[in-house]
């Protein structure tokens, strides 16, 4: 499997490795979509970090916007943080926000590294204890 879901206590982590192809990073978002525990999350956390080749469409994220812009209906409280090292990641993270910028509550920041990207969430996200 080229992605693993951890889901946290407020939150979701996507760690993808290998190849990432579009097919599999939406399937990884309707994975999450489907779940029960989606409703109460506050952030998402897209590692690319170990990706070495990624195979993802402007149509894939295209696709991949429309369908977040639809599930902030149910969750509008999420921050997404991603993080990527490499052109092709921060690619991704531009496109999608062309795609939402403006027509979704959620809110995208791009990092380099987890460490910047959890402190951002922990700076951004109101979690109740």
């Amino acid at each position: 499997m080229p992605y693993k879901t951890t889901w946290q206590r407020h939150g979701i982590i996507w760690t993808y490795t290998g190849v990432l192809t579009g097919e599999e990073l939406l399937k990884s978002n309707l994975e999450t979509f489907g779940d029960e525990r989606f409703d109460e999350i506050r952030y998402q956390m897209v590692d690319l970090t170990a990706v070495e080749e990624i195979k993802v469409t402007e149509r894939h994220m295209r696709k991949v916007a429309h369908l977040d812009m639809a599930a902030s209906r149910s969750n509008p409280r999420i921050k997404i943080a991603v993080i990527a090292t490499h052109t092709d990641g921060r690619f991704l993270s531009e496109t999608y926000d062309r795609y939402t910028k403006g027509k979704s509550p959620w809110s995208t920041q791009l990092f380099t590294t987890l460490t910047e990207a959890t402190a951002w969430i922990r700076s951004e996200v109101e979690i109740e204890t």
